[in-house]
Parts: C-alpha cells; sequence; structure tokens
C-alpha cells in the first residue's frame, strides 16, 4: 500500500479548550488524565501540564491542539501505524505499540514546549500524547474533572 501523500488531507479532530481566566493551577486535571491512562497519579505523565506562572499569577495549560495540519503525524515514519488518526473521533494519537521512539513526532511539533511529551522508560525514549480520551465515552477526563470549568471540549468542526 503507498504512503499517503503529505498534502492528503485529515480529518477534523476535536479539541480541548483551557480558558485562563478561570483557572487557578490545582491540576486536578493532570491527575486524572495520568490516572486514567497509566494508572498512577503523576503530572509528569500527563498528557496535559498545567505551567504555572507565578510573577504574574497565571496558569497555562498545555496539551495537544489536535492541530488541522498535524506536523507530528506527517512526520512519523510509521504514519497511521505509530502515529495514528482516529476514524470515528478525529484524535491524533500515538500507538505506543507501533511506535519506534525515534522521536520525529517530538521534535516536528511547532509548538514550545512540544506538544508531544517525552519520558524515559527502562533506557528507552516513550513519546505520548494527549489523544482526547478517545476510548472513553465520556471525552477527555481531564475536562470532566476540572473544577472551575476551565476546560472544555470542543467538538469536530465547533468554534
Amino acid at each position: 500500500m503507498p504512503a499517503k501523500s503529505i498534502s492528503a488531507t485529515v480529518p477534523n479532530s476535536g479539541r480541548i479548550v483551557h480558558d485562563p481566566e478561570l483557572c487557578r493551577g490545582c491540576r486536578i486535571c493532570e491527575v486524572a488524565c495520568s490516572a486514567y491512562h497509566d494508572g498512577v497519579c503523576s503530572a509528569h505523565l500527563s498528557r496535559i501540564h498545567v505551567i504555572p506562572d507565578d510573577l504574574a499569577l497565571e496558569f497555562p495549560a498545555h496539551v495537544c491542539k489536535q492541530c488541522p495540519y498535524p506536523s507530528c503525524y506527517y512526520a512519523c515514519p510509521k504514519r497511521d501505524k505509530a502515529m495514528c488518526i482516529d476514524e470515528d473521533t478525529g484524535a491524533r494519537y500515538i500507538n505506543e505499540e507501533e511506535c519506534i521512539r525515534c522521536g520525529s513526532c517530538f521534535r516536528a511539533c511547532p509548538f514550545n514546549p512540544s506538544l508531544v511529551w517525552q519520558r524515559e522508560e527502562d533506557s528507552k525514549n516513550i513519546y505520548y500524547k494527549c489523544d482526547l480520551c478517545r476510548d472513553r465515552d465520556q471525552g477527555p477526563i481531564c475536562v470532566e474533572v476540572c473544577p472551575r470549568g476551565a476546560l472544555t471540549f470542543q467538538a469536530r468542526g465547533g468554534k
């Protein structure tokens, strides 16, 4: 099967929207995310990161933007096997079983800090990113647990 063209259109995805006016930096979203995905409460393993700016008293959240032209997806040498797009939700996600840990997705992310996260496990780099809790019927867990409503889920095609 031939590889998809770089100019191929990918389906839209929903995305998580953060309202910094409502966020107070409790980081419950991080704990819920890591508990759901990895079975442990660890901000380090979360797919969403609240990085407080103590001087400005702001709490920006960094989470995958589910780009319309996902650089991480196009950079992956195992596109559609390791870096995938969910047919039902459009969510861009990493299939860790197929990932060869080359870091192309991490380096291709246009955001700083990268919204593809990296951790070391058994002397190997593991890459992971928000997948919008694609296997969860209720949607992203971070949105559900946010006590101030600072996180919302914007469905595919939403404004």
